[in-house]
């Protein structure tokens, strides 16, 4: 059982697979899909409410997260992140010719350092920032208005929020200074089909269309993602069920004497055994489940992360986790 990837455990129903799978075989496959994917930026436009001319689509969120690095950090310029934090993010700005500057917190109490971002956002000038709220992998979010308050800074804000909607905050409001990362993979189930978006001021979006590749959004995900949108109480009765899956099982571990759970907004818990985590992490992979080991993040030695699953699937993650450590 795949529990390590914080995906969906809840597919793309089967009603609404047939009526993608209707509607792209109305279209040709002999010739490149729309330049600019006016249609799905039109629809997400409408879904969030935020001009069509300030959206990019693409293959995946990692995609435009390249793209958007590779637009605004130029050598030389600081970059400053959370950490832990997804690594992907070290690696882009690294490639670009950028100067990470992490910043360290503790996730046991499950916010982002937000005054310490702003306190580093002082020492540098024309820098830029980084910020996945709720946080892979420690699920924390920023502190009430933290993103408001990053942009007042004057920093270049690049705002990734794939576990959004997992989370209270609602869709920020757009900002010449702030670029928003969104995915279909987490609420939407929609992981195996690569489909993420970008939104921004329109002068954003064109100064990173001239750095995206073309056509890297196949005409299949394109109408896929304008499906789900079609039907988004789908993705509400998903988001709703793992909250609440989410509520249940960190219960379930934290009164286990020998867990520790770090607090998550996320579609996943982290937390750390009292017992070797490599031990956990093993006998968990015997009993045929699969987490995650983030013991190597900064600040999360011996920790582990489980993604929220089923009601059925957190029963047997929960049941074995209780075996290998003791818990009653």
């Amino acid at each position: 059982m795949k529990l390590n990837q914080n995906e969906s455990p809840y597919d793309f129903p089967a009603e609404l697979k047939s009526e993608v799978l209707r509607r792209a075989g109305q279209r040709p496959w002999n010739i490149y899909p729309e330049f600019e994917s006016l249609r799905l930026r039109t629809a997400i436009a409408e879904s969030y409410g935020i001009p069509a001319d300030g959206i990019l689509v693409g293959n995946g969120s990692n995609e435009l997260l390249s793209v958007a690095i590779a637009t605004f950090v130029e050598p030389g310029v600081s970059v400053i992140f959370p950490s832990p934090t997804f690594t992907l993010y070290e690696k882009l700005v690294l490639v670009a010719g950028g100067t990470p500057v992490p910043i360290e917190f503790d996730p046991a109490g499950g916010e982002l350092p937000l005054e310490q971002l702003l306190s580093e956002i002082e020492k540098r000038r024309n820098a830029v920032v980084i910020v996945c709220s709720p946080n892979n992998p420690t699920g924390s979010v920023l502190p009430p208005n933290g993103l408001h308050s990053l942009l007042d800074s004057g920093a270049f804000v690049l705002f990734d929020r794939a576990y959004g909607d997992f989370h209270t905050d609602p869709y920020p409001a757009m900002h010449e200074n702030l670029v928003v990362f969104s995915t279909f993979s987490k609420a939407w189930g929609l992981a195996s089909l690569r489909l993420g978006w970008v939104a921004s001021s329109a002068l954003n979006s064109r100064e990173m269309r001239k750095v995206k590749l073309p056509y890297s959004l196949n005409a299949i995900s394109e109408e896929t993602a304008v499906v789900a949108l079609e039907n988004d109480a789908y993705r509400a009765a998903n988001v709703a069920s793992i909250v609440a899956e989410r509520s249940r099982l960190a219960a379930a571990m934290s009164a286990m004497k020998d867990i520790v759970t770090f607090p998550s907004a996320a579609n996943f818990v982290t937390f750390r055994p009292q017992m070797d985590s490599k031990v956990v992490f093993e006998g968990l992979c015997s009993d045929g489940l699969l987490i995650r080991d983030v013991s190597a993040y900064p600040r999360l030695a011996n920790s582990l992360r489980v993604s929220v699953g089923s009601r059925d699937q957190n029963d047997r993650f929960l049941q074995s986790l209780r075996r290998i450590t003791g818990a009653s």
